[in-house]
């Protein structure tokens, strides 16, 4: 019985990425030991996630000095192991809706940039459980879209189990009041088949 919320994920990658939201990293590793790990997959729905969320951002191309001032910020909660700057995620933010040349940074650079503006971003913005899922769900398709070979993957009752302990942890009491009445709610569907 599952809450109906999680099943928009249809990687591997995407269930991978929604445990690194969640900070889970022992749910992240389970899931890619589970699931055939896929690099180049997973660096594609991250990008996908990263052109979502700027998407969602609607920055003002107008004010550089606010997409700057949002970089800091992204700086800020990096790691200072990952060396990127502000300017450098300020143009990556801006490469998404202006005709300006591909920023020249290298993979794990990008990556480390990428992931900072989206958890910067799904902080900031207080996105909930289902649009965290939307937010993945719709970087699987553009992964879909750009080529990449995403195999489709559905976890096990005990993983998803799983899930749902982490998001409860994660969103707190409305989060867990809320799955507790779609659980019943499953419950009550699937009692009248």
């Amino acid at each position: 019985m599952t809450t109906g919320r999680a099943t928009r994920l249809s990687t591997s990658q995407g269930y991978y990425w929604h445990a690194m939201l969640l900070g889970n990293r022992t749910l992240a590793r389970r899931v890619l030991t589970t699931a055939k790990p896929d690099n180049r997959a997973l660096a594609a729905v991250l990008a996908g996630m990263f052109k979502v969320t700027v998407r969602w951002l609607r920055p003002d191309l107008d004010s550089p000095e606010e997409i700057h001032q949002f970089a800091e910020r992204v700086t800020m909660r990096l790691q200072a192991a990952s060396d990127v700057t502000a300017d450098e995620i300020a143009l990556l933010v801006t490469e998404q809706f202006a005709d300006v040349p591909e920023v020249d940074i290298t993979p794990p650079r990008r990556v480390a940039a990428q992931w900072g503006v989206i958890v910067t971003a799904t902080v900031g913005l207080g996105l909930a459980p289902g649009n965290l899922d939307r937010l993945i769900s719709e970087a699987e398709g553009l992964a879909r879209q750009w080529g990449i070979d995403v195999v489709a993957y559905r976890p096990g009752p005990l993983l998803r189990w799983r899930f749902e302990m982490a998001e409860g942890r994660w969103y707190g009491y409305s989060a867990r009041e809320r799955w507790r009445t779609e659980r019943m709610g499953a419950f009550v569907d699937w009692w009248r088949d």
